[in-house]
């Protein structure tokens, strides 16, 4: 049996053996000593092979196609924590290099490994430990590509073809700064990634240059101005013109907002924020909209004497639901206002479509 082993070997690990065999005490049972060598042997050869064997592409997420949005903002990171979550998914052992992509659509983790099922299933405890959901429900709204698949996937999303509104124009900004996180010094991705999140920027550039893809309303912004302008006069009986109208965030995608509702030549704006820095860049940005900048303090006051609410923060709690609606005395009476929230997590609470005065 031993010298079967053996055959089964390379050729430097047979003069290894017939070495060693050569050196010891002719008295000590030589086949066994054999059979342990050629198994510290295999092993070692076994390790090489691990350390050598290259890295697959892998990427694992949920998305608008195959989860409610109730899992989605479970798993929602802000773009400031990406590199820290790529951090934890790489210090399980099993990932070498790792790139968050969470957006208001999607959450995707982008991965190298060399053992794909140790890996993902090292990725998927993570996911479920951030979460607070059983891996059981969880995987029923994970989608889990390898190699080519993730390759062919990154560079759909890049293109805008896997988004909410095909050819919206946000996700390759996004895809964009997920790349850079990776290559920043406290990033995770390595040669691997690095290659495959400019490749995909390369593509999305591409595809919007030489196609049409990226004309008419391409942003969850747009496509929230279009449906205000277009319900406007059905449920709170006024032209879309004539509403008033305040958003609550002053990031991205209020600038994104502005931009679309200003083209349809409103003039007056609410911002509601925690601070007055962002809303300050946003009125120098558009010299032509009256922007009026309040603080949270005077949320309600501002909720109560607008038509259209459009609501874009980082918050992961509600904030606006029919119970605050409520005590501040805004439910169930008065005239119709119109709720829209573009935020993940969602903070419109679901209860608000309860309230018979506010369509959300």
């Amino acid at each position: 049996m031993s010298f079967c082993l053996l055959r089964q070997t390379c050729s430097w690990c047979r003069c290894f053996v017939y070495s060693f065999l050569s050196m010891q005490n002719p008295n000590v049972d030589l086949p066994v000593q054999c059979a342990l060598l050629l198994l510290l042997l295999r092993i070692h050869q076994e390790r090489l092979q691990a350390a050598s064997k290259g890295l697959q592409v892998h990427v694992v997420g949920l998305s608008i196609h195959h989860a409610d949005v109730e899992v989605r903002e479970k798993l929602a990171i802000a773009e400031a924590d990406w590199n820290a979550a790529s951090n934890e998914i790489c210090n399980t052992g099993t990932v070498v290099e790792a790139s968050v992509l969470s957006t208001c659509n999607r959450f995707e983790v982008y991965y190298a490994a060399s053992d794909a099922r140790a890996a993902m299933a090292d990725v998927t405890n993570y996911l479920a430990k951030r979460s607070g959901l059983p891996i059981s429900t969880l995987r029923k709204n994970l989608f889990m590509l390898s190699s080519d698949d993730a390759v062919w996937h990154i560079m759909r999303v890049s293109g805008g073809l896997d988004s909410l509104i095909v050819g919206e124009g946000q996700i390759l900004s996004q895809v964009r700064q997920c790349y850079l996180h990776s290559i920043e010094e406290d990033g995770c991705g390595g040669k691997v990634l690095a290659r495959l999140l400019n490749n995909a920027l390369a593509a999305g550039k591409r595809v919007r240059a030489e196609t049409a893809i990226s004309k008419g309303s391409v942003s969850i912004s747009s496509a929230a101005v279009e449906l205000t302008e277009m319900l406007s006069q059905a449920d709170l009986q006024l032209p879309f013109s004539e509403a008033r109208l305040a958003v609550v965030g002053a990031g991205k995608m209020t600038r994104l907002l502005i931009t679309h509702l200003a083209s349809r030549g409103l003039e007056r704006i609410t911002i509601v924020n925690r601070s007055e820095g962002r809303p300050k860049e946003l009125q120098e940005q558009f010299p032509d909209v009256d922007i009026e900048i309040k603080l949270m303090d005077d949320l309600w006051d501002v909720v109560g004497r607008s038509d259209i609410v459009y609501t874009a923060t980082s918050c992961v709690d509600y904030v606006i639901d029919a119970q605050k609606m409520e005590e501040n005395g805004l439910a169930y009476q008065g005239r119709p206002m119109m709720l829209v929230d573009i935020s993940v997590p969602r903070n419109v609470g679901d209860d608000c479509k309860k309230v018979s005065n506010a369509c959300s």
